[in-house]
């Protein structure tokens, strides 16, 4: 009987018991004397495993014959670890060892070997415990963990890479429509008494602006794409118009390079389909403007779609661009789909953009699930073919009309027109001055009354201090510091009984609709992007206004 009241015999037979139950993890222990250079096996579960483990010698030789097991990477190290020397260094320091190898034996790979002191003689460790664990899974496990944080981070660095990179390029590229609002608006100031004068200079501010608002925004979308978030809106539209609206777009610059558009739509059967236009005209745009930079004075630009009829409700289309430009050479093919790849040329004076069309282009395939075919040859010129599937829609008249990605006409002054009010009091929230500036003159020419609040808190306490239905309408920025318009819309619901009835119009930077918030938890009427065009704050007030 033990000191537990137990025979020793059935101790054992627990211990047995209990390390059979982690034979999973545990498939062998020995029990090494080290002075003596030799061992005894207490369990062992390799032969499970069809791994046979040498007996009939020393320790030493155990260890040797070992390193058949291991792979050759780790043979020398594991060897070495596990030299009876070594260990008792090792453990005269600490009373554990541990070290960590591949097999190339059996379905697990990774083990772990732990060695422990169990007996000492003369400060020096005498019986060693061995521990030979199985710990493929949690390896494995941590391995991947590992690789996945080096990826983050890799993603991560690689992302500010690009950030930096496209600052420099956009910092670049802005220099000239800048120096082109302020060069024009100078020279208006100096022809004030000359209409016709001024007129053509704010004709050029206006391409200027829509020359940054358009690299602006494909910052926004190359950050969407990093980061995974661009969402797919599909809406019945017409491939004409398509076509047209980004043609309208890109005849300022073919212009000035004196180029000569063919646009081919003949094999084009079902000009209404189902699709996300605003993507498909951001590829256009960018294929059309890629084939401007690299098309010499006097070139030629061919583009066009090609339908191939899948069945009754879709089809294949084929939109293309081709020019006779420069073209590309092998080297350039090879990364022409990287972040700021750029072609150089001594046929063309200067490349402009930021390098990150054709990426842009691609990823915006992909989403749509698309292909896209690259055929060009240094010298003779390129042709980009984007092919995708479509649903074919019902011709409607609205689709003329729909909103696609960069529509311009929304910024021209209408000058018919002519809309009045009778003085009703509009508030408008906004804390960026030029915006709020722009607005208020838009609304007071038009016989509203303005006031304005620079930021939530303000636009609260404005409300509060107003009499019952003294305010017609709210314009409110969502982006507002510290209390967003979202919040300040809520504050402004629960103050009193004419805060929860009182139209509320969003005016937001953001691009996308897909983050759009529904009237039923904010009250929002309507939507309005800035920078908000004349004619379309002035539909939207009309429309929630009450004359």
């Amino acid at each position: 009987m033990d000191k537990y009241g137990d025979s020793t015999g059935t101790t054992r037979e627990k211990l047995n018991h209990a390390i059979a139950s982690m034979c999973d993890e545990w498939l062998l222990i020995e029990e090494i004397d080290l002075e003596n250079d030799s061992f005894e096996i207490l369990h062992d579960n390799l032969y499970r495993h069809g791994i046979p483990v040498p007996r009939n010698c020393s320790y030493s030789e155990q260890n040797l014959e070992i390193q058949e097991l291991i792979e050759p990477g780790y043979q020398e190290y594991r060897y070495t670890f596990c030299d009876r020397r070594n260990l008792s260094r090792i453990l005269k320091q600490s009373d554990t060892a541990e070290c960590e190898y591949k097999v190339c034996a059996g379905k697990n790979v990774w083990r772990r070997d732990v060695f422990k002191v169990a007996e000492w003689k003369a400060n020096e460790p005498k019986i060693v415990n061995w521990f030979h664990m199985n710990i493929d899974s949690k390896k494995s496990a941590e391995l991947r963990q590992r690789q996945a944080i080096r990826e983050a981070y890799l993603q991560s660095e690689q992302a500010y890479a690009i950030k930096n990179m496209y600052l420099r390029r956009l910092n670049e590229e802005l220099q000239m429509p800048i120096n082109m609002i302020v060069g024009n608006a100078s020279v208006a100031r100096t022809f004030v008494t000359k209409p016709e004068r001024v007129t053509e200079c704010i004709e050029e501010i206006s391409l200027s602006a829509k020359a940054i608002f358009r690299m602006v925004r494909q910052m926004t979308n190359t950050d969407a794409i990093q980061e995974g978030t661009l969402n797919l809106q599909m809406h019945q539209t017409s491939l004409e118009s398509l076509w047209r609206n980004t043609l309208d777009i890109v005849k300022p610059s073919m212009k000035l390079r004196r180029h000569t558009l063919h646009l081919d739509m003949a094999q084009l059967y079902h000009p209404i389909v189902i699709g996300d236009v605003q993507k498909m005209q951001q590829i256009l745009l960018n294929l059309l403007q890629n084939a401007i930079d690299y098309t010499p004075y006097g070139g030629e630009i061919f583009c066009g779609i090609k339908e191939k009829p899948l069945g009754k409700t879709s089809g294949y289309f084929e939109f293309y661009v081709q020019d006779n430009g420069v073209g590309m050479s092998d080297e350039f093919r090879k990364i022409m789909f990287e972040p700021f790849a750029r072609e150089h040329s001594d046929r063309i004076e200067r490349v402009e953009g930021s390098g990150l069309g054709l990426m842009i282009v691609q990823n915006l395939v992909r989403l749509l699930d698309g292909e896209i075919e690259v055929e060009t040859k240094s010298g003779f010129g390129t042709k980009v073919t984007v092919g995708m599937q479509l649903k074919y829609g019902i011709e409607n008249k609205d689709d003329q009309k729909r909103d696609q990605y960069f529509d311009w006409s929304d910024w021209k002054q209408v000058s018919s027109d002519k809309t009045m009010f009778s003085g009703q009091r509009v508030l408008i929230v906004d804390d960026n001055d030029i915006t709020a500036l722009i607005e208020e003159q838009i609304l007071t020419e038009r016989g509203l009354v303005v006031e304005r609040a620079i930021n939530g808190e303000d636009a609260l306490c404005m409300f509060e201090q107003s009499p019952v239905d003294y305010f017609d309408l709210i314009l409110m920025d969502m982006g507002l510091p510290y209390m967003d318009g979202y919040a300040t819309t809520m504050g402004i619901r629960r103050l009193r009984e004419d805060g929860k009835k009182i139209p509320v119009i969003a005016l937001t930077s953001r691009l996308y609709a897909d983050d759009e918030l529904g009237e039923e938890e904010y009250g929002m009427k309507a939507r309005l992007q800035k920078p908000v065009s004349t004619k379309k704050l002035v539909e939207a007030v009309r429309k929630y206004i009450e004359k």
